[in-house]
């Protein structure tokens, strides 16, 4: 072994534990002290932290990653294979994807082989726990020659998670109709039995729900905010829909209109599309507030937009601004 190699498995293996606690997402775990955290709490990233290897400009990475919680691990795990089986990742080869069972529960372990086209062999493990309705993915990416002192410390972040449930800024308001309030932004917003808060994907959403799982995917509502301006309903009915074919072509704007908002009017689209695999039908709704210009956009599955589609919007209706001050919005925000 090379000297450098020597300094390296030395510090893989003698790194003491550093804590990572993150009460918005849910997450504590303990991270190895020379693993510096490069990123903490950006978007979906929970953290990122860096691992010293042997090129130091090609250093690896160790990382956990938040989502909405499929209705289960095996769901995940048919979509990973089904993913593989139709070309997987540039240059990738899957090489493990197994829902392993243990004392903590199960977790979807992944492991993909690289032969990047800058050079080396590398390997990224992944391992999915499902916890307070969220996906928890914790990421290895590693090269070959530092793989086997890392992959012990990586299983052993894996095994210190502790969660709680992540701080979604929303409170529940009435159980009977399932109202919620976003706390820091003051309005309340009626959600379908059996949706509630999630952390939201993005730090655009001033407050994002789901549903139940179906799959790998779940129906969800977001509530995005801007400050005033010329909202003109009657300019966006004619320009909305080329916008929208421009933004996703081969979309379908089955109706554009506006329609009652409480005592003022609103912004309805319905909008059919695909993600992947799915087809979705997204039902949004642009309206001036007291406070905001807001947008809300309940995007389903199409198959049970149909169904929903009365209760989707009672749900609209039911959104209103709430007494009290608010703070500034944050850097990030569209407010």
């Amino acid at each position: 072994m090379t000297p450098i190699l020597v300094i390296l498995a030395a510090s893989l293996v003698s790194a003491g534990p550093q804590a990572f606690d993150s009460p918005k997402y849910g997450l504590k775990v303990q991270i190895p002290e020379d693993w510096s955290i490069a990123a903490r709490e950006q978007d979906d990233q929970v953290f990122v932290a860096i691992i010293p290897q042997k090129d130091f400009e090609r250093p690896g990475a160790v990382a956990c990653e938040l989502g909405i919680a499929p209705e289960s691990l095996e769901d995940y795990r048919a979509r990973i294979d089904k993913s593989a089986q139709r070309g997987g990742r540039a240059s990738g080869k899957l090489a493990l994807n197994r829902v392993v069972k243990g004392a903590g529960g199960e977790r979807l372990e992944t492991i993909w082989e690289f032969h990047p086209d800058s050079g080396g062999f590398w390997r990224e493990i992944s391992a999915r726990l499902i916890a307070n309705r969220q996906l928890y993915t914790f990421i290895l990416n590693v090269e070959d020659s530092t793989y086997a002192q890392a992959r012990p410390l990586f299983d052993q972040i894996v095994s210190s998670a502790r969660f709680t449930p992540p701080n979604t800024g929303a409170d529940l308001l009435a159980r009977s109709s399932n109202r919620w309030i976003q706390r820091e932004y003051k309005f309340a917003l009626d959600l379908p039995m059996g949706w509630a808060p999630a952390l939201a994907p993005s730090s655009v959403a001033l407050l994002f729900a789901s549903g139940e799982p179906h799959g790998v995917w779940s129906d969800n509502v977001l509530v995005l905010a801007h400050a005033r301006r010329d909202l003109d309903l009657e300019k966006l009915v004619k320009e909305l829909p080329d916008q929208l074919r421009g933004e996703a072509p081969g979309c379908e704007v089955v109706s554009c209109k506006i329609v009652p908002h409480g005592e003022a009017r609103a912004l309805e689209t319905i909008v059919k599309t695909t993600r992947g695999p799915f087809s979705m039908t997204v039902l949004e709704r642009r309206f001036r507030g007291e406070r905001f210009d807001y947008e809300v956009k309940y995007t389903v599955e199409s198959k049970r937009f149909d169904e929903g589609l009365p209760g989707f919007r009672k749900s609209l209706e039911s959104f209103k601004e709430t007494p009290g001050p608010i703070a500034a919005p944050p850097a990030g925000k569209s407010a």
